[in-house]
């Protein structure tokens, strides 16, 4: 049972090589700007989803972005914070169990998935959303990268 979800994105080889040839701390904020446009599809779909008849849910939404120290990748967490485990019961079901000593299972409550189905409609939309952060990041000041302003 998964509790969380990733997008592994790989690109072309040129874009590869231009990442590398570039300054470590553009690549890194192109990376913080990329992950976090990235995110934002995800958590929309995840707002929209998430039920509310299970305390405060939505407004536990947290995004966490982190770049990896030489600026080769990095990741965009999206959870529940400390509400996480609220958030894990309502989308897998759980068992009703009765307090100490006995903790006899008295009931179920059935799954009701909302995150997978976020993430799996999300997914494209945040793949677009990362490559063109990264285009627009990276093609302000490279000439002949497409979709790139150039300075004429």
């Amino acid at each position: 049972m998964a509790d969380e979800f990733s997008i592994t994105i790989s690109g072309i080889e040129e874009t590869c090589a231009m990442l590398d040839k570039a300054p470590r701390n553009i690549v890194k904020a192109a990376y913080a700007r990329a992950l976090t446009a990235a995110a934002v599809p995800v958590v929309e779909a995840l707002e929209a989803r998430t039920p509310v008849e299970h305390g405060d849910l939505k407004a536990a939404v947290v995004t966490d972005v982190a770049i990896d120290a030489v600026g080769k990748g990095g990741f965009a967490s999206i959870g529940f914070g400390k509400e996480g485990h609220v958030a894990n019961f309502v989308e897998y079901g759980h068992r009703m169990v009765t307090h100490k000593p006995n903790k006899r299972t008295v009931g179920a409550v059935i799954a009701h998935p909302f995150m997978r189905p976020a993430a799996a409609a999300s997914a494209e939309a945040a793949v677009d959303a990362f490559c063109e952060s990264v285009r627009e990041s990276m093609g302000a000041g490279i000439p002949g990268l497409p979709g790139t302003r150039s300075a004429a």
